[in-house]
């Protein structure tokens, strides 16, 4: 009996194994690898420059990545500082009525991929942010109002140096605007 018992086992810790590795997007890239290494993969975007010479976001529907995903409205950026990938954003496309954070989908998926966390009673109406470190990354999930009434919520995946360089860039941005 035991030796039937250890192949059932073993083929069912390796299924919630393979089951629980395919949780999570594969981004199809590396955290500070080149933005022409990033473009040779010929991803369904093209950058956009942002506020400041130097950031470059390329948006991507997240169900054109992670098609293995119910990511339904999310979309994904890749944050290119001075052509090195420095963030990667997953955001939920809200209408008016935030009708993407409603589903709950990007909690979920925070939930699922980077740890639990206390939503509350009522996860609906949860509000702040939470981080999560991981080795050789930092995440952090974060679900707020904005001023117009339409939902900010978020992933921001980096590394502790990235944001340094990330953090420095605004700063420097910021003394110069206000010069």
């Amino acid at each position: 009996m035991k030796k039937k018992i250890i192949p059932i086992l073993s083929f069912l810790l390796f299924s919630l194994y393979i089951s629980s590795a395919q949780a999570r997007c594969n981004f199809q890239a590396k955290l500070g690898e080149k933005k022409t290494t990033f473009e040779e993969r010929k991803f369904p975007s093209r950058g956009f420059p942002m506020e400041h010479f130097g950031l470059e976001v390329y948006p991507i529907l997240a169900e054109d990545i992670c098609s293995n995903q119910k990511l339904k409205d999310i979309g994904i950026e890749y944050k290119f500082l001075n052509d090195e990938l420095i963030a990667i954003n997953m955001v939920a496309l809200n209408d008016e009525n935030n009708s993407v954070s409603e589903k709950l989908t990007l909690m979920n998926y925070a939930k699922n991929n980077y740890g639990t966390f206390d939503t509350t009673q009522n996860p609906k109406s949860f509000s702040g942010y939470e981080i999560f470190e991981k080795t050789n990354q930092f995440v952090v999930y974060q679900r707020l109002p904005g001023e117009d009434g339409i939902m900010d919520e978020q992933i921001y995946i980096t590394t502790q140096e990235l944001d340094a360089k990330l953090t420095e860039f605004y700063k420097k941005m910021e003394s110069q605007q206000t010069e």
